[in-house]
């Protein structure tokens, strides 16, 4: 029999043609291994009559060829006797990747002629426990002549990279919140004709499900390292949910990016051009929304000291606030801050610091940087700091219970080096700030619950969730 031994991508051998035609079709399983793979075959008969199969794609469950090629194939009805060759380009095999195939024609129903084509397969796969499987590929032909796979040159798939992440949709006025879908394909690829497309699985909504999303029409850059797609494109949507038959200006505006870890995310909007209130947003690796902690603040003293001068500055009060800006990406401010005997550098700002720790203690640190300053002199605008590093303690409410600081600050030809203390009392501001501080509740110190502040010290508890000692004479 006949037998592809090896996927390998081959160099194409230049046919002598002396017909060629070309079919639409799909290749399904006898035994419903796989969803059918739709896809155009041409079919070259060269020297010697033998055939040369060139498929645009084949997919056969989760194994994507890419396009393929069979070439040298004597009797398209049997396998006995010789070899062909076998090629493909594109896919997500891996070198590795060893299979093989059989022409195995044991109904006698091969056909290929001016109407028609039908070849069975086996499809072994090498080293499992499945020996094989029945693949028929059945198509008609749709044009003769002319250029690539798909005939009157059409344009084809000439790379392709493949991703599976969380698929979520929100669908404007017509589902509740955000539906989610977890392991979603999705496949960037670029065509003959220089045309760049994505192709998204299945997007899930509670009115239905669209499947065989293309978006092609798309504008590649490249950009420090990050591949970004963009456009405003008509999607080709092989499955549409009968809520959206009466949508029939369909556009799609997509903005997608692989990062420099090879990661795909993707924002595609759907309109109508016709019905204005139809809008679907869908995310294809989906990432929950940032939601920033809520900022706090603490106040103790500061100490600074150059290393050439030795000039102190003795425990100087500052306010030492914690903004999050990104997950666990801090900006830390200190108000009254001064190089010793020196330029009055007002609120100092170091941005982009790390948060790593645990909820009970957390270190904010950066090895170097810019720090920026509210410093009249436009020379101190900014200045380099090195050795930076806040260790942060919280009781069970995120209150602050304890917090040490260090850093040093380039003052040009000296370094200045500062450390900060703080030392928890009741008046301290070492609680959350945030937007509402209506009081919701006041309590003494015995627990009892009261409906105004008392004389002495008071538990107040906020709307926004802080938890307050106030002390009223």
């Amino acid at each position: 029999m006949k037998k592809i031994f090896t996927l390998l991508v081959l160099l194409m051998t230049t046919l002598c043609v002396s017909a060629q035609q070309y079919y639409k079709g799909k290749f399904y399983s006898k035994l419903n291994e796989f969803s059918d793979c739709e896809t155009t075959v041409a079919v070259t008969q060269g020297e010697g009559g033998k055939y040369t199969l060139v498929f645009e794609s084949v997919i056969f469950g989760n194994d994507d060829f890419g396009k393929c090629t069979f070439a040298g194939i004597e009797n398209y009805k049997w396998a006995g006797g010789g070899s062909f060759t076998f090629s493909n380009e594109g896919g997500n095999l891996g070198a590795a990747t060893k299979y093989y195939f059989e022409l195995s024609d044991y109904l006698g129903k091969s056909t290929i002629d001016d109407e028609k084509i039908y070849i069975t397969f086996k499809y072994f796969q090498v080293n499992t426990t499945k020996e094989y499987r029945n693949v028929v590929f059945e198509g008609t032909r749709t044009s003769s002549g002319g250029g690539g796979t798909g005939g009157d040159d059409k344009p084809t798939i000439t790379a392709t990279e493949q991703f599976t992440a969380d698929v979520a949709s929100e669908f404007q006025g017509g589902q509740s919140g955000v539906v989610k879908y977890p392991g979603v394909v999705a496949k960037v690829c670029e065509w003959s004709d220089g045309a760049q497309s994505i192709e998204i699985e299945h997007i899930d909504t509670e009115k239905g499900t669209m499947s065989g999303v293309l978006l092609k029409g798309l504008e590649k850059k490249t950009v420090d390292g990050e591949v970004t797609y963009t456009g405003v494109v008509e999607p080709e949507i092989k499955t549409l949910p009968n809520f959206y038959d009466t949508y029939v200006n369909l556009k799609a505006k997509v903005e997608a990016r692989i990062d420099e870890g090879g990661d795909l995310y993707a924002t595609i909007v759907f309109t109508d051009e016709s019905e204005p209130s139809f809008k679907l947003t869908a995310w294809f690796n989906y990432q929950e929304p940032f939601v920033p902690a809520d900022p706090f603040s603490v106040e103790g003293g500061l100490v600074g000291y150059t290393f050439n001068d030795g000039d102190q500055m003795n425990n100087k009060q500052t306010t030492l606030t914690f903004t999050e800006t990104a997950k666990d990406v801090y900006t830390l401010s200190l108000t009254n801050v001064a190089i010793p005997n020196g330029v009055d550098l007002g609120t100092v700002s170091f941005e982009g610091v790390q948060r790593t720790g645990s909820d009970s203690e957390a270190s904010f640190a950066s090895k170097k940087g810019k720090c920026k300053t509210t410093a009249a002199h436009p020379l101190y605008a900014t200045l380099d700091y090195t050795d930076f590093e806040f260790i942060v303690g919280f009781d069970a409410d995120k209150k602050v219970t304890s917090c040490t600081g260090k850093f040093v600050v380039d003052n040009y030809d000296e370094k200045v080096s500062y450390t900060f203390n703080f030392t928890p009392t009741e008046t301290s501001v070492n609680t959350v700030v945030a937007a509402d501080g209506t009081v919701k509740h006041i309590y003494t110190l015995t627990g009892a619950k009261v409906t105004s502040l008392q004389r002495g010290v008071n538990i107040v508890r906020t709307a926004d969730g802080r938890t307050l000692k106030v002390l009223k004479k």
